[in-house]
């Protein structure tokens, strides 16, 4: 008995230390928006509009190029290469509890800065938002993992708070739900923020990326002229660059994204596909005939993920982001 109590215990010690062997790379805040920007004259509320997790499980990437005549004589015909990744072993419930998890840190950080958490409703009640109200924004929790605007991509939002949410509609052609009024989001969100409130406007949106565009620029050219379709992909674990969270007028990213190791195995995927070609042509006697074949290739891989490691990781990535964030505007507002 007491060697298998022994054992457990090695198992768990050894697990612990397998999860916490990952680390997250330094955070480069950046912020966008004026360069004199500082929060010291605004109230020290935060109004969140928004908080959203995208959560890639997949990625897909094509490239095509078109036949025609060469330049030295001769045709060639098209070639065209894509290639799928498909991320296996997550449960989407537990995206969900992560993501409240990180919503009550990003709150419990914000109010250790000093900053008190605005109602929604008092943001809802802006006049910036009347116009067509019903028709283009809903005041919503999150419900449940649902898609993404890209392929391959889970949103969530917290199950625990209400946010002010531009409607979707699906896309007809490949099911893919998309906001209608992506402009006008941007539009009512900038009246927002130009107007004089009790609150600062606060929309977080963040990227955990688990593939990645490996295709070098070199390699892109090289293929443009030789006329041939390549793509390539890797396994990646990072916070997209492209994640944000906008206090007002200044938007603050993290420079090169939030990279956290030892979450995915190194992994590269590949799909390239030369175009046919035909250089003499077959003499017809009268006339001289070319012809070739469009071609086309296709890759798809699935990748095994380890759930406990994954999850980790994003905690580690998205707090880190968020920290380094809410920082760098807290030292605004002083």
């Amino acid at each position: 008995m007491k060697k298998k109590m022994c054992l457990a215990l090695l198992v768990s010690v050894f697990t612990s230390l397998s999860l916490f062997s990952q680390t997250v790379e330094d955070v480069k805040v950046k912020k966008l928006g004026p360069a004199n920007l500082n929060y010291r004259k605004e109230a020290k509320r935060i109004a969140i509009a928004d908080f959203q997790v995208n959560y890639q499980t997949a990625l897909t990437l094509e490239d095509k190029k078109k036949g025609g005549k060469m330049w030295r004589g001769g045709i060639k015909g098209d070639a065209k290469a894509s290639l799928t990744v498909v991320l296996d072993g997550l449960n989407p419930d537990d995206l969900q509890k992560l993501t409240d998890q990180l919503y009550a840190q990003y709150v419990a950080d914000l109010e250790a800065q000093g900053f008190e958490i605005a109602p929604v409703e008092e943001l809802w009640s802006n006049s910036a938002y009347d116009k067509k109200r019903d028709e283009r924004w809903e005041l919503k929790s999150g419900n449940g993992p649902e898609q993404g605007k890209e392929f391959g991509v889970i949103l969530t939002r917290p199950s625990t708070h209400k946010f002010v949410v531009a409607q979707r509609t699906v896309d007809k052609e490949n099911g893919t739900p998309f906001s209608a009024l992506a402009d006008y989001e941007q539009g009512t969100e900038n009246k927002v923020i130009n107007q004089k409130t009790d609150y600062i406007f606060n929309k977080v949106v963040l990227e955990v990326l688990v593939f990645e565009n490996s295709q070098s620029e070199l390699s892109r050219t090289l293929n443009r002229h030789a006329g041939s379709a390549q793509v390539n992909a890797a396994t990646t674990f990072k916070i997209s660059e492209a994640s944000t969270n906008r206090f007002g007028m200044g938007t603050f990213i993290a420079k090169g994204g939030v990279e956290v190791s030892d979450v995915m195995e190194k992994q590269k995927f590949e799909a390239g596909q030369n175009a046919d070609t035909d250089k003499l042509g077959t003499d017809m006697g009268v006339l001289r005939v070319w012809s070739v074949e469009d071609r086309e290739k296709t890759n798809f891989s699935t990748v095994k993920c380890d759930p406990a490691k994954y999850l980790k990781g994003a905690e580690m990535g998205v707090e880190a982001f968020l920290k380094g964030t809410v920082q760098a505007m807290a030292d605004k507002a002083k």
